[in-house]
């Protein structure tokens, strides 16, 4: 067996383990990843999905780890290129396993509260947010922002129709915004449209008529680029990237649907080296 130099694998009692097993141990050279190629090459697969799934749900990086287990429980109960037509998890147990439980990740969650814990006039559920799959139990993992907790659980609806970041906090589709919400959930006791309402008013709204669009082109290039002008300012943002540093710098909504980078006109000597070409409308 070949791994790293990983604290977990080097001690006494791993390698007595696997001394009873009749494995031999064999350690990688340090900073050369390339010899345990195998293992690398799935860490930076499960790597891309997390990435992927942390940004389209909204969630904030800490949940990582949560979003590490549920993509490995899925690809798992997937058919590989080397396994097919059986599945990881079908050749270790020898049965096929259920996809009856797979729900969208980073959906809408409703946790029942049990009767003993509420009153006749409480809410019957609690909003959340699907983080993973029961790690010890059967049934979901639920993180309900009101509470700051993850918490597991049998008794929930998830609506996989509905996000639950953006159905929580407000702003569809817009991820940064969603996690300086919530960041500023413990503010709020209840998450209704008046604390929604308060959230957005710390932000100052973003007028893309009051910026300035300008296409031009680089020395020594043949291809027309695109810069936008704040107002009263010299700033020259050159992508969706630099836009949003500005306007988290200077605490303003981003809405990058209001930006378009895409140069609207064809290269030719005539605008060569030139950034001063005419303004243009930007097409909200």
């Amino acid at each position: 067996m070949r791994s790293d130099n990983g604290l977990e694998f080097c001690h006494k009692g791993f390698e007595n383990f696997l001394t009873k097993l009749g494995i031999k141990m064999e350690r990688t050279t340090l900073y050369t990843p390339e010899q345990n190629g195998i293992a690398e090459k799935f860490n930076r697969t499960a790597m891309d999905g997390v990435r992927a799934m942390l940004h389209d749900s909204g969630l904030q990086p800490k949940f990582w780890a949560e979003t590490l287990l549920i993509f490995v429980h899925a690809k798992n109960r997937c058919e590989h290129k080397l396994t097919s037509p059986l599945t990881p998890s079908e050749i270790w147990s020898g049965f096929k396993p259920s996809v009856r439980h797979f729900r969208i990740f980073g959906s809408l969650a409703y946790v029942h509260i049990p009767k003993i814990k509420r009153n006749k006039l409480q809410t019957r559920a609690k909003l959340g947010i699907l983080v993973c799959y029961s790690l010890r139990t059967k049934g979901y993992r639920v993180f309900l922002p009101n509470e700051n907790k993850v918490i597991e659980t049998i008794h929930v609806y998830i609506d996989e129709s509905k996000n639950g970041v953006r159905s929580l906090f407000g702003k569809n589709k817009q991820y940064e915004y969603a996690k300086f919400n919530l960041n500023s959930v413990n503010e709020f006791e209840d998450l209704d449209d008046s604390n929604r309402t308060k959230l957005l008013d710390k932000l100052n709204p973003l007028d893309i008529e009051d910026w300035t669009r300008k296409e031009y082109t680089k020395t020594r290039s043949k291809q027309m680029y695109v810069y936008y002008c704040p107002p009263s300012s010299k700033t020259k943002l050159k992508s969706l990237n630099e836009v949003r540093k500005y306007c988290k710098e200077n605490k303003m909504t981003f809405e990058p649907e209001k930006f378009n980078f895409k140069a609207t006109t064809e290269y030719s000597d005539k605008n060569k080296n030139s950034e001063n070409d005419s303004r243009s409308e930007v097409s909200n």
